[in-house]
C-alpha cells in the first residue's frame, strides 16, 4: 500500500496593482494562491475578523508560536483588535505564520516597519499586507 502526500494545487497568477509593481523594481511581482483541504476551516476562522481592521500576515513563526506569544509581541500597539496563529488539526501544531489585526492604519504602519525582521520566539518574523481570500473582503 502506498502513502500519497496531501496534495496542494498552486496557481500562478500576477498582481495588477501599481503599487505592488513600484515595491518589485517595476516588474510584475508573483503571487501564488494554495489551497488544500484544511483552507475552509481556516477561512472561517478569520470570516469573523472586522473587515475595516487592517491585517498583517506574520510569516517565518517557530513551532513554539502561539496566539499568546504574538499577542505579546504586538502588545506595545494599543489598537491591536484580534491575533490568530492557524493550527493543524492533525498534529496540531501551528502552520509557521499568524495574523495580527489592528484598528487604526497609524498602528498598523507602524508595526509593519517596526517589528518586520524581529524575533518573535527564535525566529525573525516577515510581515506581509494579508488579504482576504474570500470575495467581497
Amino acid at each position: 500500500m502506498s502513502l500519497k502526500p496531501d496534495i496542494v494545487k498552486k496557481k500562478k497568477i500576477y498582481t495588477s496593482k501599481l503599487s505592488d509593481r513600484r515595491l518589485a523594481g517595476g516588474k510584475r511581482p508573483e503571487v501564488y494562491l494554495h489551497s488544500s483541504k484544511s483552507t475552509g476551516r481556516h477561512l472561517q476562522q478569520t470570516e469573523n475578523w472586522n473587515p475595516k481592521h487592517f491585517r498583517l500576515f506574520v510569516g517565518n513563526l517557530g513551532p513554539e508560536a502561539t496566539d499568546e506569544m504574538l499577542q505579546g509581541a504586538f502588545s506595545r500597539y494599543q489598537s491591536v483588535s484580534k491575533v490568530n496563529v492557524p493550527v493543524d488539526p492533525k498534529t496540531k501544531k501551528n502552520r509557521g505564520y499568524g495574523f495580527v489585526a489592528f484598528a487604526s492604519s497609524e498602528d498598523y504602519l507602524k508595526a509593519f516597519k517596526e517589528m518586520n525582521g524581529k524575533y518573535v520566539g527564535q525566529r525573525p518574523v516577515q510581515l506581509k499586507r494579508a488579504e482576504s481570500k474570500v470575495k467581497g473582503k
